[in-house]
């Protein structure tokens, strides 16, 4: 006797495109919100969000190198190098010659850029801590586990 096929999860899953508009549309206004929550303070230093995201990932990722965040960001190695330079030129991160492999310039913030990465991601902390709390304890993790499935998606590519 052949075995019942187990209905897949999609089959329980059932998001009209409404709700995914709706959740779309979510995520550009709180990543509005957020990136404006930073805005004063990196215009202030003569900074973009582009420079912010450079900071966030060296900050996190002590020794990242410019490939490693070419691929995170999917920007263009001009774009990079331009946001690098800016940043370098501040004296908010160093790259250096690795020890072991001269070819890798792995990125470090520095004491300053170390602060200011910091107080930027306070800032996003506090907006995001008061959204959680008020979601749910619940929704925490499954809100996580949206987004990194997101990032992992694998898709058709449509051309246009």
């Amino acid at each position: 006797m052949k075995s019942p096929e187990l209905p897949s999860i999609s089959a329980h899953l059932y998001l009209r495109e409404e709700q995914l508009r709706q959740s779309f549309e979510a995520q550009m206004l709180a990543w509005r919100r957020l990136n404006a929550e930073c805005g004063a303070l990196l215009r202030s230093k003569g900074l973009g969000h582009s420079h912010h995201r450079i900071l966030f990932l060296v900050g996190s990722h002590p020794g990242i190198t410019p490939t490693e965040l070419l691929a995170a960001l999917n920007i263009t190695k001009q774009s990079l190098g331009r946001a690098l330079g800016d940043l370098k030129d501040q004296a908010f991160l160093v790259q250096e010659r690795d020890a072991t492999d001269a070819r890798r310039r792995p990125l470090k913030l520095t004491e300053t850029g170390d602060a200011l990465e910091k107080a930027l991601f306070q800032l996003m902390r506090d907006v995001m801590f008061k959204a959680y709390r008020e979601a749910g304890f619940t929704s925490v993790e499954g809100f996580r586990r949206v987004l990194v499935a997101l990032q992992h998606v694998e898709t058709q590519q449509h051309d246009g």
